[in-house]
């Protein structure tokens, strides 16, 4: 299967991008320009101090990082895991498709995801030289933003053994296609003009629940968006769609907490350093109904609980933000 954001699959383990034939001339070393090698030895500290001090998680299961630019492919399986040694790193010289550990193949373009089990975990993504070629943006702001998309993307390798589980065997029990994504929703009732602004309706309510001064003004609107959440299942997640109620609180806790994670380390002083007021909106206004809503959510979650929902959401995976949230709203 294929998932946009979040890939939880049996990948069986392929070789190296890059990697020669046994007795083959070995391929000669290929360079980053110096402005996107910076820009990866910068990400590789945010990512290990977001890691540690913002999102709480106490280690990293092994993954592979691939970062590639219009002609090279660098590759590393201990580069996002520890920060006390130095990271090893292989490179090769590629032809404009991306060989990945899986064994499939991917065009050289603007990309960022996360994919793997717990056999298998990698990282992929394009550096700031191809998202600018591709008229995405440039200078510091466009490598700010694509440090959150990074911290974002890795924070799911966290997540991989606990809600990847819940969400692999929910996939499997449904039978659902490749194409199963973290925008299975918006996909199915995109073009429903009340279930879409029931939505909207909550995502705001959430929002204004994480910035509201007094605390039980923060519960009354939290409680309206959650009762919102419950009529609009109720009345749309019925027959055939039923299994969406259980997806949506997955698909809400990953990229929640993969939006709060980039939020918070991009208006960090010790990180990107941008005043909340000048970032907030990209996030709640996310045209990604996953991303925005639940990014609102964990916000709201976090003015009621402080830190202790990121044990769960990226640690244990005991409770997925909805529950969390059910469970402050009935103390």
């Amino acid at each position: 299967m294929t998932i946009s954001c979040l890939a939880l699959m049996l990948l069986i383990p392929g070789g190296v991008p890059g990697a020669q034939d046994a007795g083959a001339p070995a391929a000669p070393a290929c360079t980053f320009a110096e402005g996107d090698r910076a820009w990866v030895e910068r990400t590789l500290e945010a990512w290990h101090f977001a890691a540690r001090e913002l999102a709480g998680i106490e280690s990293v299961p092994r993954f592979r990082a691939l970062f590639f630019d219009a002609h090279c492919v660098r590759s590393s399986d201990d580069a996002l895991v520890r920060a006390d040694a130095p990271a090893t790193w292989s490179s090769a010289a590629h032809a404009g498709m991306i060989a990945l550990p899986d064994g499939s193949e991917i065009e050289a373009g603007v990309t960022s995801f996360t994919r793997g089990a717990e056999e298998l975990t990698y990282f992929v993504m394009s550096t700031p030289s191809v998202w600018s070629a591709a008229g995405v943006g440039s200078g510091a702001d466009l490598e700010r933003t694509m440090v959150g998309v990074m911290l974002h993307e890795s924070s799911h390798v966290a997540q991989v053994g606990s809600y990847g589980k819940r969400l692999a065997a929910l996939i499997a029990r449904h039978e659902l296609p490749d194409s199963f994504n973290d925008n299975a929703v918006q996909e199915r009732f995109r073009a429903v003009p009340e279930f879409a602004a029931a939505v909207g309706k909550e995502t705001r309510l959430f929002a204004q629940a994480a910035a509201a001064a007094d605390e039980a003004e923060a519960r009354y609107l939290a409680f309206e968006a959650r009762e919102s959440m419950r009529a609009r299942a109720e009345r749309w997640y019925v027959g055939a769609d039923a299994y969406l109620a259980e997806a949506e609180d997955l698909w809400l806790t990953f990229e929640g907490s993969g939006q709060w994670l980039a939020y918070r380390w991009m208006t960090d002083t010790r990180g990107g350093g941008a005043k909340p007021a000048d970032v907030l909106g990209r996030f709640t206004g996310d045209a990604q109904w996953s991303q925005g809503e639940g990014f609102a959510l964990v916000l709201a979650l976090d003015r009621f609980t402080g830190s202790s929902w990121r044990r769960h959401a990226f640690g244990d995976g005991a409770q997925t933000v909805l529950e969390m949230l059910d469970a402050v709203l009935a103390e």
